[in-house]
């Protein structure tokens, strides 16, 4: 039983991390139907950021919110640079825009971190051992942080004024510009908010999981893997399906085979795009894709 335990807690934890990334997708495409396939790099980004600023001697707080910014201002400018300019956007210019992306930042993170993972100091706390499970104190952290920033981006997407019109920018563009929303300003703030979620995925799981210059081509894939069980527009689809698939992995290589543990996620994506394209998770992902 204690085995089970340790393994349920192990994919919860790496599990929230899926979530974070998935939120960052949700994020983007409830407002501008965008599928960003550089959002892994913003997490890789941003433990990458925050390592080096710890080795400049800056305490740990500061080289966390430098490293989240640092993130948050390159989310927003590559909405400028590559969304932005293109006239008529589509799902699929989209994906083409973002995956060159991804691939400029991958080879800018290699030439400047070079190729060797790297962890990031561990947030300040005691392990603790409860029924048996071993529970490290940075996966605690990253459970508790995870459920905060999940909570509120729920929040501001469903409760705020604000967080609602930028879901109306998609679901009905045209009445969104008749009241004076607009929707290039819409997607921008959309961007920023999947480059903060991403960064800080990125620095919770560091210390754990460590950072690379290609650690964000798993991250994103799973994300979006999870992201998909919501159809890509519910923030609770996306942080059901990314615990559900830390959850999953955790136990398959556990009791399978650990060099199962990455088929997972594409197995269960195609599970969902065969039996339910709309989304497992979501009250309105059926309208929406």
């Amino acid at each position: 039983m204690s085995d089970l335990l340790q393994l349920i807690f192990s994919g919860l934890s790496i599990g929230a991390v899926y979530a974070l990334i998935a939120v960052g997708f949700v994020a983007i495409f409830t407002v501008s139907e965008v599928i960003n396939l550089a959002q892994g790099e913003f997490a890789a980004l941003a433990g990458l950021v925050a390592i080096s600023a710890v080795g400049s001697g800056m305490p740990l707080p500061v080289a966390l919110v430098v490293a989240i910014a640092t993130v948050t201002v390159v989310a927003v400018v590559m909405e400028r640079v590559t969304v932005a300019p293109v006239k008529r956007l589509t799902t699929l210019t989209s994906i083409i825009l973002t995956l060159g992306v991804s691939t400029v930042l991958k080879a800018l993170m290699l030439l400047i971190w070079g190729p060797e993972g790297k962890g990031l100091t561990p947030f300040p706390g005691g392990d603790l051992l409860v029924f048996g499970v071993s529970i490290r104190a940075q996966e605690l952290w990253i459970l508790g942080i995870a459920a905060v920033v999940a909570a509120a981006v729920w929040w501001f997407y469903e409760r705020t004024i604000v967080g609602k019109a930028l879901r109306a920018c998609s679901e009905q563009p045209i009445a969104a510009r008749l009241v004076g929303i607009s929707p290039k300003l819409a997607t921008m703030l959309a961007f920023g908010i999947a480059g903060l979620v991403g960064a800080i995925a990125g620095v919770i799981a560091s210390p754990v999981y460590f950072s690379s210059w290609d650690s964000g081509l798993s991250l994103g894939l799973k994300g979006f893997v999870a992201a998909t069980l919501g159809g890509l527009v519910s923030i609770r689809g996306a942080l059901l399906g990314g615990v559900l698939l830390g959850v999953l992995e955790s136990l398959v290589a556990g009791y399978v085979d650990t060099g199962l543990r990455d088929a997972v996620a594409f197995v269960l994506l195609i599970v969902v795009l065969v039996v339910r394209p709309a989304g497992v998770f979501g009250r309105h992902a059926e309208a929406r894709v």
